[in-house]
């Protein structure tokens, strides 16, 4: 194994267990586009690389199925999982969040949104919150944006304008900025060693790089409200993380697909090829890392 992957495996055994989330992370980023299931033999086997038992993973996947994340099947002795159906959305909207181009930069107004009293307020604060917004001094703030018709008529809302410098300022408390920085700039030190070697690690390496790139990135960045330009900081290493992602996530692509397509079983045999969708991640970023 290559050292820069051992030192990021012992550092996840220094984190409280997310092996859950970890095969999350898996099934979003690499299987996500081959759109099949996948045999828990090739799980484990990538999991024994990480240092994490059979045991472990087979509480874990059982919890993510019995929550609906992932549906289960049998051939003969083998099992084999696929994205549960009810849960596929979920996958998808965030593969957009996590791959997708950031917002536009351009908008200086923002949108102030209090829900009617009344049966239907929680509900309309849960989708307020579905869709970004902040609740910050009793009130509901996002950049200015279009809603849907039935949540607007059900809340008083306003649209107010403000300079640059009012705009961070009221973002960075909002949203509490300072804590989402230093969460980036914390992914920053730990995988900007790996730059210059991941294009030679070997196919299992590239894949376990991969793997947990995506995991780290994956939860800092789904905790992202992921404002427009204009309500960040000028240094916001948000840009940074990203930009590091998308480099490292190109130099491991290629070995790490050929892990999956040399070594993932499926009920029927190999695993299919990735659809479009993998190539266009990142999209915006290719000649600009």
């Amino acid at each position: 194994m290559n050292h820069h992957v051992a030192a990021l495996v012992a550092r996840l055994h220094e984190q409280p267990s997310h092996t859950g989330s970890l095969i999350v992370t898996l099934f979003g980023d690499a299987l996500l586009p081959r759109g099949s299931a996948i045999a828990l033999a090739t799980i484990l086997d990538l999991f024994e690389s990480l240092g994490i038992g059979p045991g472990v993973i087979r509480t874990a996947i059982s919890r993510l199925a019995a929550d609906g994340w992932l549906v289960a099947s049998r051939r003969g002795r083998s099992s084999y999982y696929r994205i549960g159906p009810s849960r596929r959305g979920e996958f998808i909207r965030a593969a957009r969040h996590i791959y997708g181009r950031p917002r536009g930069t351009a908008a200086r107004s923002l949108i102030i949104a209090l829900p009617e009293p009344g049966p239907g307020r929680e509900p309309a604060r849960e989708r307020f919150n579905r869709l970004g917004f902040a609740s910050w001094q009793g009130i509901l703030l996002a950049p200015d944006r279009p809603l849907p018709r039935s949540l607007e008529a059900g809340s008083i809302v306003l649209r107010a304008t403000g300079g640059p410098e009012s705009l961070r300022r009221l973002a960075a408390r909002a949203w509490r900025l300072d804590a989402l920085c230093d969460h980036y700039k914390g992914f920053l030190a730990i995988f900007g060693g790996l730059t210059a070697d991941a294009p030679a690690f070997d196919p299992r390496d590239a894949l376990l790089a991969r793997l947990l790139l995506i995991h780290d990135y994956r939860r800092i960045v789904l905790r992202d409200p992921r404002l427009p330009a204009t309500f960040l900081p000028e240094e916001w290493a948000g840009d940074g993380a990203r930009r590091l992602c998308a480099q490292l996530y190109e130099a491991l692509l290629d070995a790490s697909e050929l892990w999956l397509s040399h070594n993932g079983a499926t009920e029927t045999g190999a695993l299919p090829t990735a659809d479009s969708t993998l190539r266009h991640r990142f999209a915006d970023l290719r000649g600009h890392v």
